[in-house]
């Protein structure tokens, strides 16, 4: 293998349209990158750690990974440094055939980061897609626009809120919760990751209170307000789930989507007998990138592979909240999801975990207007109340997409003045005890 010019390509000698090409970061000490990096193509594509007989050089050519790209860090070119105790770095590329594993994205990751994620310090840090497999996604069924279409909100960042407490609701509590929070006008409401499909409170019996209501609430007030029950299962009866609250007027659904896997997602995305928007739920995606040294980067995993699977909301750590996010991930992630992408729709951001009124105009002018807010303590825990915490959110939402400071906007709503004498303006981390 060594050195075979069927593995080893200059980037200009591939077709990039037939080649899926992948980016990653290693970490460790080796005497030959060349190697290492020409080893780990043959294994995810052609062969094994020996030869086989049937492994070609015509099998080879037309189906071995190819090794586009190796740059240490730094980037070495006399004098090698002594290596004792110390790890070499690089950033390599291997670009795998199209035609090796086709439009399937759990074959794709077998084949970009399966055995290979289990070799050392090792992480997949980029995929760029040809075509030909992005044609194979139709991504998010309404995206940004559709999503705003349906709510009436044109402008202003999405408001969206959770069902609390996270466990041990009855239908009736939850229905109760789903009113007060709709008739304040909020936009979306989703259960909790936690809340599951339980004997005590059942997602059809949930459902059919909250069918009733969002009923209501359009009869009073005109406001289209989207429920998403969590109909995350095994993929069989998450379909029979999300047929289910379609055929009982549900406006949404929501899914863990890592723990069930992109491609169950995708399945219900593109069902046309469902035709419901998605929230997608990030719960397991810290087991996904979170390393330094291994798994998926997060812009893959929250990001590119979300809208490719079709969500239309990505709910995702904010970085300024309570889960600890580089901010040029959490913006990459929306990055991920706004910019164009082989003319799929954009999907909202969600940016959470610990978000408040005053970090509004943070993210804004980060992302633009174009996310959402999911907020739970900022709504249920607000001093007034959650509907105040609603009406609260809204504000600073309207306040921030008309350029208006908080400060000033406060001044006309006595919900929103307490949201900011009580948790303040800005990034305040000590709020959080998860950062202490």
């Amino acid at each position: 293998m060594k050195y075979d010019q069927n593995i080893f390509k200059m980037p200009e000698s591939i077709d990039k349209e037939k080649y899926i090409i992948c980016t990653y970061f290693c970490e460790g000490y080796t005497s030959d990158l060349l190697t290492k990096v020409g080893s780990m193509a043959i294994e995810q594509t052609t062969g094994t750690w020996a030869p086989v007989p049937l492994e070609t050089p015509e099998v080879r050519r037309r189906h071995g990974g190819k090794v586009i790209a190796v740059h240490e860090i730094p980037c070495y070119e006399f004098g090698m440094p002594e290596m004792e105790g110390k790890e070499r770095m690089a950033v390599f590329q291997i670009a795998f055939p199209f035609e090796n594993m086709g439009a399937n994205l759990p074959q794709v990751l077998t084949s970009v980061i399966g055995n290979i994620s289990m070799a050392g310090k090792l992480k997949l840090i980029d995929i760029d897609f040809p075509k030909v497999f992005t044609d194979g996604f139709k991504g998010p069924r309404f995206g940004i626009e559709g999503l705003r279409e349906i709510t009436g909100v044109k402008k202003r960042p999405f408001i969206v809120s959770m069902i609390k407490p996270c466990t041990g609701a009855t239908p009736e509590n939850a229905g109760k919760l789903i009113r007060e929070l709709a008739m304040a006008g909020i936009d979306w409401i989703k259960d909790d990751e936690l809340f599951s499909d339980t004997d005590y409170c059942t997602v059809k019996d949930r459902v059919k209170i909250a069918a009733d209501i969002l009923k209501d609430v359009y009869e009073r007030t005109g406001k289209h307000v989207i429920y998403s029950p969590n109909i995350t299962d095994r993929p069989d009866r998450m379909l029979d789930k999300a047929k289910m609250c379609k055929e009982m007027g549900i406006p949404g659904l929501m899914i863990n989507t890592l723990s069930v896997g992109w491609p169950s997602m995708q399945m219900i995305a593109e069902n046309d007998e469902i035709d419901l928007p998605i929230l997608a739920h990030p719960a397991f995606a810290g087991a996904m990138y979170e390393s330094h040294y291994s798994g998926i980067s997060s812009h893959l995993v929250l990001g590119k592979f979300m809208r490719m699977s079709g969500a239309d909301i990505v709910i995702y750590p904010c970085a300024y909240g309570k889960v600890d996010i580089q901010r040029e991930r959490y913006i990459r992630i929306a990055q991920a999801l706004t910019t164009d992408f082989r003319g799929m729709k954009r999907t909202f951001p969600g940016p959470a975990a610990g978000v408040y009124q005053g970090l509004i105009p943070d993210v804004a002018e980060d992302l633009g207007l174009d996310f959402s807010i999911s907020a739970g303590a900022a709504m249920h825990a607000h001093p007034m109340g959650a509907a105040a915490g609603v009406e609260s959110l809204i504000k600073a939402a309207d306040a921030t997409a008309e350029g208006i400071p908080l400060e000033e906007a406060a001044k006309d709503c006595e919900s929103l003045k307490v949201a900011l004498d009580l948790w303040g303006i800005g990034v305040h981390q000590d709020l959080f005890d998860l950062k202490k």
